[in-house]
């Protein structure tokens, strides 16, 4: 979901498929732990690949690189948000891999905006990905297929968004503050070090999830305003590490308290553009407030708006990094039933 705000990166996320034929997942295997990077002017998770395949010619267009010899570097969106992986028409033809279209008849897409239903996708199959140098820390992605989508809401610096099929395959780390980023035992490693560390005592707070149409559900925990009518303890929400914001329904947003004037803004996503409000908010938080009664979350920058994914999926908000960027993450999409580990924010 992008969203033209200066300085917030225009993040494509919750894409979600309703209709159409399953694609294959493929297998993630390996452990890495690496830098961690992220979209140009955010803070989604962003992974490197090298390709052994390539069209051969030298250059550069968007994040892929080509070089003499063929072979190419791929920049995925690491997107808990995504019940398919997707890769961008330019780079499909740099990596000259073959697609096919899927007939419209036989496919639906949920997104921000409005226009899912003119989509025209295709599906295409990945090659041999692999992250890491040489030895035993290396990721590899094989087998897996993919939409090939023309997604104006992709940063310019990224392919590609690498979703829930490929991430429910291994333990994901995401250390904003620490600038780490890993998978598989070594994410296990990251975590358990991070525990240990805190000579503070502080411990991680667990988040139970669970899957709907492909995509990883939370209950978004919210701090009761004096002064306002009594609102849930939670909602659901989709946990999605693809938005750049913290976006809510208006029915959510009425019960909650703004703390400043809203204002308006466009939201770009795979489907088009939609319109939206923009404000500082009490309510939602991610971690327990220190102490007892009287205290209560900072205030956080919320999108409103009327996201087709909200019904589709049956929640009331999508959280992404505007709670999830201060915190250490330990995503066990792999896990039965899946959670979410976070740590509090260091000092």
């Amino acid at each position: 979901m992008a969203v033209a705000i200066p300085g917030l990166a225009p993040v494509a996320a919750a894409l979600i498929q309703m209709q159409g034929p399953a694609l294959e997942a493929g297998v993630l295997t390996g452990s890495i732990a690496l830098p961690l990077e992220r979209a140009r002017h955010g803070d989604t998770p962003v992974l490197t690949f090298r390709s052994p395949t390539g069209s051969g010619a030298s250059g550069a267009t968007g994040g892929a690189t080509v070089g003499a010899t063929g072979a190419a570097t791929v920049r995925f969106l690491l997107d808990t948000g995504a019940s398919s992986s997707l890769l961008s028409p330019a780079l499909v033809a740099r990596l000259s891999l073959s697609s096919r279209v899927i007939p419209l008849r036989q496919f639906a897409l949920a997104g921000a905006g409005e226009g899912c239903g003119a989509v025209q996708p295709r599906r295409a199959r990945l090659p041999l990905l692999t992250a890491g140098g040489p030895g035993s820390a290396r990721l590899s992605l094989s087998g897996a297929e993919v939409l090939v989508l023309p997604v104006a809401g992709l940063p310019a610096d990224v392919d590609g968004v690498l979703g829930a099929p490929q991430l429910r395959q291994l333990p994901l780390w995401v250390d904003p503050r620490g600038g780490q980023l890993a998978f598989g035992p070594a994410a296990l490693r990251l975590a358990a070090e991070a525990s240990r560390g805190d000579s503070a005592g502080r411990r991680p707070v667990t988040h139970a999830l669970r899957w709907q149409r492909g995509v990883p559900l939370m209950a978004l925990p919210l701090a009761a305003v004096p002064g306002q009518p009594a609102a849930p303890l939670s909602v659901p929400a989709l946990a999605d590490t693809g938005a750049e914001g913290l976006f809510l329904t208006p029915g959510l947003t009425a019960r909650l308290m703004p703390v400043g004037p809203s204002r308006p803004l466009r939201v770009a996503g795979f489907c088009g553009e939609e319109s939206a409000r923009w404000a500082p908010m009490l309510g939602p938080h991610l971690l327990p407030l220190p102490g007892h009664g009287g205290h209560l979350p900072a205030p956080v920058q919320a999108i409103t708006t009327a996201n087709p994914v909200f019904e589709a999926l049956g929640v009331e908000a999508i959280v992404g990094q505007e709670l999830l960027r201060s915190h250490p993450q330990l995503w066990r999409l792999d896990a039965t039933p899946p959670l979410l580990r976070l740590w509090p924010t260091r000092p």
